[in-house]
């Protein structure tokens, strides 16, 4: 669950498929520095400023963002243009919070009163494995802390960031709430533990919507052609596990937290190819209200459609 997965290489070449420059370790170092000695405010107006910078200096990238939220706002251009200035900004207060989060300093700004905790609670009750889905939507990494302020362990799983280091140092931040990170790569045994780990009654955390090309399967989101994650369909086929999913969204200076009603499966039925996509067609149609709700919030800087069912602008 990298908060830069929606900055890694997409399909093709060019430069707005690239990885960002400031995916980097020492802009983390930074970050995390910063937070230790300037005020909330000061942090977030820098990081705005940086924001606005690269927005207007990376024209090509914005193009990229701005087409990416088409389908998402109806096709209707001005209004992309116009969350995608939102969405880079968004993306400047969403680093300066996780930076807090990941300096260990309290998260106390949430909105939790729509939150149902029972339908997390009567699936962690069956003690049979928990996986927590969720896209590249609002700050998905601070709701680790939220449940583990209500006693609820998590295992995120992850691939290697970029840049030596980076990986070791997010792991270390993410073990002071007591949150563990499972480094997934290409030994096809990480698999066989992410499904023992969750027959043993552990919640796993996994992000949905850029997944690795061994784990791709075509759906369809806002009528489009997507490619998504049919890992969960499948350790739900390999576990029986509870499958949920979570939106942690910011709304004005706080965090609200929602956890969507069970996905519900015939795990036999899952032994069919056919079906594991139509699992995860339902679990990506799911989300599409989240994403439509906060479209400034779905964080994908490379090109996330089919290049050949792009409008021309």
């Amino acid at each position: 669950m990298s908060d830069f997965a929606g900055l890694q290489r997409g399909a093709g070449g060019g430069a707005e498929n690239a990885p960002s420059a400031f995916y980097r370790v020492w802009l983390w170092k930074m970050g995390l520095a910063c937070v230790r000695i300037m005020p909330d405010f000061l942090l977030k107006l820098l990081c705005l400023t940086m924001a606005e910078a690269y927005f207007r200096l990376r024209p090509g990238r914005r193009e990229t963002v701005v087409r990416n939220l088409l389908p998402v706002v109806g096709q209707q251009r001005q209004l992309a243009e116009k969350k995608a200035r939102e969405l880079f900004r968004s993306f400047a207060v969403k680093l300066a919070d996780l930076w807090r989060f990941e300096c260990g300093l309290p998260m106390d700004r949430w909105l939790t009163a729509g939150t149902d905790w029972g339908i997390l609670e009567t699936a962690c009750a069956r003690k049979r494995g928990v996986l927590l889905l969720t896209p590249h939507l609002g700050n998905w990494e601070l709701g680790g802390a939220l449940l583990a302020r209500r006693g609820i362990k998590i295992v995120v799983l992850t691939q290697a960031e970029p840049g030596a280091g980076l990986t070791e140092l997010r792991q270390a931040s993410r073990a002071r709430w007591g949150i563990e990170t499972f480094l997934v790569g290409n030994n096809g045994f990480d698999f066989v533990d992410i499904i023992r780990r969750l027959q043993d009654g552990e919640n796993i955390a996994l992000l949905i919507d850029r997944p690795p090309e061994a784990k791709a399967v075509e759906v369809e989101l806002f009528g489009r052609p997507f490619r998504a994650s049919v890992a969960a369909a499948e350790l739900a086929r390999a576990s029986g596990c509870a499958v949920l999913g979570v939106v942690v969204a910011r709304e004005g200076n706080r965090y609200a937290a929602r956890i969507l009603p069970e996905f519900i499966y015939d795990r036999a039925a899952l032994g069919s190819r056919e079906n594991r996509q139509k699992f995860t067609q339902q679990i990506l149609s799911a989300f599409e209200p989240e994403i439509r709700r906060y479209p400034e919030q779905w964080f994908h800087f490379v090109p996330i459609w089919p290049e050949s069912d792009k409008p021309a602008r």
